[in-house]
């Protein structure tokens, strides 16, 4: 598992969003996409929120890090899918 940080959760997302690609209507995974992109969204907004009270010093921190580490380990899980995966930094 990589470290919870902004720089790899931006890198994790624009490996994602380049995978997953764009909204489609058609084709083979069209059904598959959109679902993605949303799960994509959740899970970088929760960890995105845990981050940002670690930098606030929020006491909140302790409380949102089980859910951001659970939405962290399921984007890696996600990245793992595809063959040429980043490996941690």
């Amino acid at each position: 598992m990589t470290q919870m940080t902004r720089h790899e959760l931006e890198r994790l997302t624009v490996y994602l969003t380049e995978r997953i690609g764009a909204p489609c209507e058609s084709g083979d995974h069209a059904g598959q996409v959109e679902p993605l992109r949303r799960r994509l969204r959740h899970s970088v907004t929760g960890v995105d929120a845990y981050l940002a009270a670690v930098e606030a010093d929020s006491p909140a921190a302790v409380h949102l890090f089980p859910a951001a580490l659970d939405l962290w380990r399921g984007l890696e899980r996600l990245a793992e899918a595809w063959a040429d995966a980043p490996t941690g930094g």
